[in-house]
């Protein structure tokens, strides 16, 4: 019985950590940005997230990579966590963040 229940608490340990093992260099710059120094950047952060997640998922399957190739879902999904983003929020249309798309206003 014991071994059970430090069996679940390891594994228990594992899911709970939400880092991928290695980050690359895009996943990693993209969580050490600044944060926004306005609640309108940060909403304009947060716009377009769940298609972008969508996005990266089918472009990394179609070169070939695994899901989360060196950590670029983690890291858009961390970054939204990180600035509090809503599920209203991450599903409102791309703002131009993440493409040319959208209004002319760019973030710091």
């Amino acid at each position: 019985m014991r071994i059970a229940l430090i069996m679940l608490a390891v594994a228990l340990a594992g899911c709970a950590s939400k880092a991928p093992p290695k980050l690359g260099e895009a996943a990693q710059a993209r969580l050490d940005r600044p944060m926004p120094a306005s609640e309108e950047q940060r909403v304009w952060e947060c716009a377009g997230t769940t298609d972008t997640i969508k996005g990266l998922a089918v472009i990394l399957r179609m070169q070939g990579h695994p899901i989360d190739w060196d950590g670029e879902i983690w890291s858009v999904a961390e970054r939204a966590r990180r600035l509090g983003c809503t599920q209203a929020e991450m599903d409102a249309p791309d703002q131009g963040r993440w493409s040319s798309k959208g209004s002319s206003h760019k973030a710091n």
